[in-house]
């Protein structure tokens, strides 16, 4: 069942902003799906190191919609966290 995107969740203990501003203006520590140009261009991925430095986890890669991109993240999450195992996820 679809469920509403929430511009602030939390994943596996990893903060998540979903916004159309800057990285920037998010705290370290906190990864991010950003609408480029609005959300029209798609949407892209960072995170926001302990210094506040942003980081494009995406490259020139962006998603259609923040659905997708969020769920691509998710899944770095779960890479991040469980180092890749096979059979999980």
């Amino acid at each position: 069942m679809y469920e509403p995107l929430k511009r602030f969740q939390t994943y596996r203990g990893k903060d998540i902003r979903i916004t159309s501003g800057s990285a920037r203006e998010l705290p370290p520590g906190t990864f991010a799906v950003l609408a480029i140009g609005g959300g029209a261009e798609g949407w892209g991925l960072a995170h926001i190191g302990p210094d506040g430095d942003a980081a494009d986890l995406g490259g020139e890669y962006y998603f259609p919609t923040p659905e997708e991109a969020l769920d691509f993240l998710h899944q770095l999450i779960d890479l991040m966290l469980d180092g890749g195992a096979p059979g999980e996820g």
